[in-house]
């Protein structure tokens, strides 16, 4: 997978940020940890992409609904983007299972989204038609990470932690996403109409933005084919699946075999993948198989939750998390909690209120444009405004760094 310019800038302001990583947390109690916060404020229905599905050829608008604590103070969360499983043609972002998870990590003190992706008809089912429709919500995924990168002051995310958690369908959708490079593509993508790069879809505004992610939590998913996966462009995975999984085989072998249907397609699943990990020397992986247990088995048979089961996969999302998000927890809230910029829209002058920052020293001041070029990076001392006159109009992002803590913010140049 690419990288890009943008995505390297701000992985280096937040490594440089977090020498020693902490991060303004207003909250008591182990942030990540456990539930600190008892509210969580929703926000449906935003659009994230527009895509074509299958078999139509006007745009379909994708949506997702983002999750966060209610009242919290921190820039630079953490976020976990949810994906639903229903084999390609059934599913929406808010199953019960993907709401649940989202409300958890929110009162965990994540951020947390869930998201659509473009879903084939019934009428269209076939071995090449699934294929096509899992690489297009691959794509989808894709767009959804590279939607919340450019609008990571927005939503107050930290670009570098970026994870990605899903159920059947959706992990193989996730999977994909991370691992899958332009000539791995499945043959059947090229066909008309040809599906395109796996990282061009969605909205031109967040065009060339790295997708890459800092983790996965695939939950009983799989891979087309096990040369996908390289040390070059692994991620931290976390994999969990029943050992008696019928719809996506534990091991290996075609989906829903147990029904007989031979046009789907066939697939390595966790166990396999975990082997092949340990082939090539990946050591930073789980693997958490399930005795016994069939896909998706945190489903009762009333299509609710099973809390019991449930609460044993959270309980592993949540510690695979905190083992790769490099946070400190419960420090006081900082000045730069506090930064605001003015007028935005700005034509010529940016003023910023930093009183309660210059109280606390000297702070770093980094801007940056949605290309990654940094405009300014300077210590700041004693004035509360930068020369913007000559900057080409656009988008920019500003990062507050003193004593270890960063914020963003985004301002428009006229």
């Amino acid at each position: 997978m690419t990288t890009n310019r943008f995505f390297l800038c701000c992985s280096l302001l937040a490594a440089f940020a977090s020498l020693i990583p902490t991060y303004a947390e207003a909250q008591s109690g182990t942030r990540f940890l456990e539930p600190v916060f008892d509210e969580v404020t929703t926000t449906t229905a935003i659009p994230f992409s527009s895509a074509i599905r299958e078999g139509q050829t006007t745009p379909t608008t994708l949506y997702l609904d983002f999750y966060e604590p209610a009242g919290d103070t921190m820039s630079g969360r953490p976020l976990v983007i949810t994906v639903f499983g229903g084999a390609f043609v059934a599913g929406s972002r808010d199953f019960a299972d993907m709401v649940a998870y989202c409300n958890r990590l929110a009162k965990h003190g994540y951020a947390a989204a869930s998201i659509d992706y473009r879903l084939l008809s019934f009428l269209q089912i076939s071995g090449p038609a699934l294929t096509r429709d899992a690489y297009m919500a691959a794509q989808d995924v894709s767009s959804a990470i590279r939607f919340f990168k450019l609008h990571c002051a927005d939503y107050r995310i930290d670009p570098e932690r970026i994870f990605l958690l899903g159920n059947s369908a959706g992990s193989i959708a996730i999977l994909a996403e991370m691992f899958m490079g332009e000539e791995e593509r499945p043959e059947e993508t090229y066909a008309a109409p040809d599906l395109g790069t796996l990282h061009s879809s969605g909205f031109a505004e967040y065009a060339g933005i790295s997708p890459q992610v800092a983790g996965a939590i695939p939950h009983w998913g799989g891979v087309n084919a096990l040369d996908v996966i390289d040390v070059e462009e692994y991620a931290p995975i976390c994999m969990i699946h029943g050992t008696d999984d019928g719809t996506v085989p534990f091991d290996s072998g075609y989906c829903f075999a147990s029904a007989g249907l031979s046009f789907m397609p066939y697939m390595y699943g966790s166990q396999v993948i975990a082997t092949h990990l340990e082939t090539l020397g990946i050591s930073d992986f789980e693997f958490h198989p399930f005795e016994g247990e069939d896909h998706a088995f945190y489903y009762a048979s009333n299509y609710q939750l099973d809390e019991e089961k449930f609460g044993q996969c959270f309980d592993i999302v949540r510690d695979f998390l905190w083992n790769h998000i490099g946070y400190s927890v419960s420090v006081p809230e900082t000045a730069t909690e506090r930064v605001r910029v003015y007028p935005n829209p700005a034509t010529e002058t940016l003023f910023f209120d930093d009183e309660a920052l210059l109280k606390n020293g000297s702070y770093r001041l980094t801007v940056m444009d949605v290309y990654g070029r940094i405009m300014l990076s300077e210590g700041i001392a004693s004035h509360s405004s930068i020369d913007i006159s000559q900057w080409p109009s656009g988008v920019y992002v500003a990062c507050f760094v003193q004593n270890g803590n960063c914020c963003f913010r985004k301002f428009v140049k006229r």
